[in-house]
């Protein structure tokens, strides 16, 4: 995206408030913390959400367009992310962002973002088999965190695909001509032309796509760890891709890498994402047939 004629390019702005509140899931429902805790995360979360803003208007003032990478799963405020995990918070004040300097509207989408404010990005889910991007998942906060196993919270919310299927399916229904795009990590890794018939048809220049960049540092070690392949390589990665996958034999691999218990586990999570992941892949963005 660095070379995309127009964009700015955003870096993660929810992505510190929402991994802190992944941390703090095993501390049990949010109704049972004192309310300037509870009151506290809802803050945290509203300073990224304000600095999301702070981007969108920046790229505006500089007459360019924003592009904005972000984990789903970190769009969903505290409220959201611990009601995900417990049930309901009954007793709990929602978390309802509203846009500065605009009215209060109606709040219909899964996430804690602003209807309007979703309504003006084209979405674009990149998703990937969930045999390759669990265990990567659980591999990049094993290396900077403890107890990053199956059964620890933090770890096992983010293994899942609901949250981009609610969010997508939300764009379906309430986007009317804006129409959200899939890409599945294989096409990016294995076919340039569907890389091209994503930016035709979200409106990015397809001769400015890089396959080559520049190594770069990222002084933030959670998220080094978390965008390393990337970070630490010049280009695209052969040999990653999902062709020929077994999960089974995955599980094998997990259990010598991870342990016996969070190679079971990787494994129960991945067959529970398979339906949503699927779903989602028969939405992906093809290349038009000559």
């Amino acid at each position: 995206m660095a070379k995309q004629p127009g964009y700015q390019i955003s870096s993660y702005k929810l992505f510190g408030s929402a991994f802190a509140l992944l941390s703090e899931l095993h501390r049990g429902p949010l109704r049972q913390w004192p309310k300037d805790e509870r009151e506290a995360r809802y803050a945290a979360f509203r300073a990224g959400f304000e600095s999301l803003e702070d981007e969108l208007a920046d790229a505006k003032k500089n007459g360019k367009h924003a592009f904005i990478k972000e984990h789903t799963i970190f769009t969903f405020g505290p409220d959201k992310l611990f009601a995900g995990l417990y049930g309901s918070d009954d007793g709990v004040e929602p978390l309802l962002l509203q846009q500065r300097d605009e009215p209060k509207s109606a709040h219909t989408n899964p996430s804690s973002l602003p209807d309007k404010i979703l309504l003006s990005l084209q979405p674009i889910f990149q998703i990937r088999h969930p045999a390759l991007m669990f265990p990567s998942m659980v591999r990049a906060q094993s290396r900077v965190l403890p107890d990053s196993n199956t059964r620890n919270p933090r770890v096992f919310s983010t293994l899942t695909l609901r949250h981009s299927r609610a969010v997508f399916d939300w764009y379906l229904e309430h986007g009317g001509d804006l129409k959200p795009k899939v890409i599945d990590a294989d096409d990016i890794m294995n076919e340039p032309a569907v890389v091209r018939q994503l930016c035709i048809e979200t409106g990015l220049d397809p001769d400015a796509i890089q396959y080559e960049w520049e190594e770069r540092q990222e002084e933030n070690a959670l998220k080094a760890s978390f965008l390393s392949t990337i970070i630490t390589s010049k280009g695209i990665v052969k040999g990653l891709d999902a062709r020929g996958l077994d999960i089974e034999a995955e599980k094998v691999k997990w259990k010598a890498e991870f342990g016996d218990d969070t190679g079971e586990g990787l494994a129960k999570f991945v067959y529970d994402a398979m339906p949503d992941y699927e779903y989602l892949l028969s939405h992906r963005t093809r290349a038009k047939v000559a």
